[in-house]
């Protein structure tokens, strides 16, 4: 599959930087941003129409993902459920960056559970060089 010249249009460019395309930089939005959940997913959409492989690098929000409110983590769920095929297809992995050590533990121990849901390799990272390495690695396979 080749590698497009251009990024995906019409992702958030608030939430999402696709300047190093094939790797996405997408931050989680905060929960007191407005349509959130909305623009999050249509992003994400706009990615997979695009049809081209692709890692994501997660910057994780503030709050602990315990505290979404339950509707937009139900919405959440069905995009998923709706998208895994495409999104095992074209995303060649998930990398999260964050250089809090409390954060990665919490993210590690939970991505232990959810790999198997995803199908794709997903780490944690301390920095956007390990973020960048990792994404490499993973569009390499």
């Amino acid at each position: 599959m080749t590698t497009p010249l251009s990024p995906p249009p019409s992702l958030d460019p608030v939430l999402f930087d696709t300047r190093e395309w094939p790797v996405v930089y997408g931050r989680f939005p905060e929960l007191d941003e407005p349509e959130r959940v909305d623009r999050i997913l249509g992003s994400l959409d706009r990615l997979l129409d695009h049809q081209q492989r692709f890692v994501m690098v997660w910057i994780p929000p503030r709050h602990d993902h315990d505290d979404e409110p339950h509707e937009d983590e139900k919405r959440s769920v069905v995009w998923l459920k709706q998208r895994k095929d495409m999104l095992r297809r074209f995303c060649a992995g998930y990398v999260y960056e964050t250089a809090d050590p409390t954060l990665q533990a919490l993210l590690e121990g939970r991505l232990q559970t959810v790999r198997k849901l995803y199908g794709f390799p997903m780490v944690v990272v301390s920095d956007r060089d390990s973020a960048r390495q990792q994404a490499q690695a993973m569009l390499a396979c």
